[in-house]
């Protein structure tokens, strides 16, 4: 349950907690978009530092900010090791297990790293986000946005009620492992956790049908307009912030067309 504990971080004090919800949340979400279409490694990798320099602004527990990276790196890093072995033309080095020999490929590599550096940096940009913003903030600005109502009201589900599954299933696993499912074989531990996830499964589609028909039954219409959360104009100097920031981003993703344009490496 630790991967959960950083939810309430919004709640500080620095200077990213007290920044205006719609600058942070425009100015993050074009970032994750500038960072899925660069091409060049080491402006998604500058992009990324100083993503994870601002995380440490937070003054958040370092541990649980790489739990929260652990899976998002694992699957980066599978991402890659695929890609080495099979894309490209130019073989520039051979690994052989047991019998069997794989060519490593240098445009496999190239691609593999930009991609995984796209994915780690996305997934710290919403990180930042996430920790530094309230969801009613976030959710508000997508609205903003003219963001489709439904996939707004999904958003705000997901997040409401993740928490809570998360807590089921940790009681589900409490509850197994008092029943002796602790010093079990690797595959009965790997049955239980199945099941384990196929009970919160169903538990989970009950509760949603449960919960849409309550919903439903107070009136609730995907078109129906929300109050509007802000009342207030953006503050001059949360815009000195954010304006700065969109033209960096802005200038990165010239730059990355510039250098493609003109075939620089």
């Amino acid at each position: 349950m630790e991967y959960w504990d950083l939810s309430p971080s919004f709640s500080g004090t620095g200077y990213l907690h007290r920044l205006d919800g719609r600058v942070k949340t425009v100015v993050l979400l074009f970032a994750v978009v500038v960072v899925s279409v660069l091409t060049r490694w080491f402006l998604v990798a500058g992009i990324m530092l100083a993503t994870l320099a601002l995380l440490c602004s937070l003054r958040l527990p370092l541990r649980k900010l790489f739990l929260r990276l652990l899976v998002p790196f694992g699957v980066a890093w599978l991402v890659l090791i695929s890609l080495l072995f099979s894309t490209g033309n130019t073989v520039v080095e051979t690994v052989t297990f047991w019998h069997l020999s794989l060519p490593v490929y240098r445009e496999g590599a190239q691609l593999g790293l930009v991609i995984m550096l796209r994915i780690l940096t996305a997934v710290s940009l919403a990180m930042l986000l996430a920790l530094s913003t309230p969801m009613a903030e976030i959710l508000a600005t997508l609205r903003l946005l003219k963001v489709p109502g439904l996939i707004v009201d999904l958003a705000d589900m997901i997040h409401r009620y993740a928490f809570s599954l998360a807590e089921m299933a940790a009681t589900m696993r409490k509850a197994q492992r008092v029943r002796g499912g602790e010093g079990l074989p690797w595959y009965r531990q790997a049955r239980d956790l199945g099941m384990v996830a196929g009970n919160l499964l169903i538990k989970s589609f009950d509760r949603s049908v449960r919960i849409y028909k309550a919903m439903l039954a107070r009136g609730y219409d995907e078109d129906t307009g929300a109050p509007a959360y802000y009342t207030h104009h953006i503050p001059a100097k949360d815009l000195l912030a954010g304006v700065p920031a969109v033209l960096a981003l802005v200038a990165v993703l010239i730059t990355n067309f510039v250098m493609t344009w003109r075939g620089w490496p």
